[in-house]
């Protein structure tokens, strides 16, 4: 949804993020390149592992970012020794399904207004008395999938499409900016 979407002492935009979603979805559900067997998984785990207890922000943080997110994207590469199709879409498809599924709850039993959403989350504005509801059904998400996310509340989005946008923190001080709203 395009536009300038603000909260209130009423409503509360949250938006809700997996963390290295594409990956821990192969590692939580033992998913892997059939050619490399089940240690895939395993090392895959340690990269993550490795990732989390980094600083975030930092060139250690991003470069494991990239190793992981970069595994994933290789295999789907017809020239790289990770190519496996089928790995590849069990992923990308199962995440959607996922993701989609949870959506679905959120918007249905808390009447939430959907933003946006993409690969690895969501932004929504609720009722301010849904929002432990709401916290409720991401829980039971996250034991049926196995997987975490991560809540932030926003103050306002400034929302040109789902690539790019401003986000105002609910601290007033922290934002984010995708795509033609990055600048250094």
């Amino acid at each position: 949804r395009q536009g300038i979407i603000r909260s209130n002492d009423k409503r509360t935009i949250l938006t809700y993020d997996v963390a290295s979603y594409y990956p821990n979805l192969a590692i939580s559900n033992n998913i892997y390149p059939q050619h490399l067997g089940n240690t895939f998984c395993k090392v895959y785990k340690q990269l993550y592992e490795e990732r989390k207890s980094t600083p975030k922000g930092s060139p250690a943080n991003a470069a494991l970012k990239l190793a992981l997110n970069g595994t994933y994207g290789e295999t789907n590469n017809e020239f790289s020794p990770l190519y496996d199709p089928a790995y590849t879409m069990s992923i990308t498809i199962g995440g959607q399904i996922s993701l989609c599924m949870l959506i679905e709850k959120v918007v249905g039993d808390c009447g939430a207004d959907m933003l946006m959403a993409n690969t690895d989350g969501c932004e929504f504005v609720v009722d301010n008395d849904k929002i432990d509801r709401v916290k409720e059904i991401v829980a039971d998400w996250e034991k049926t999938v196995g997987l975490q996310m991560e809540l932030v509340m926003y103050k306002a989005m400034y929302i040109k499409d789902v690539n790019n946008y401003y986000s105002v923190y609910d601290d007033n001080e922290t934002v984010k900016m995708k795509g033609a709203y990055e600048f250094q």
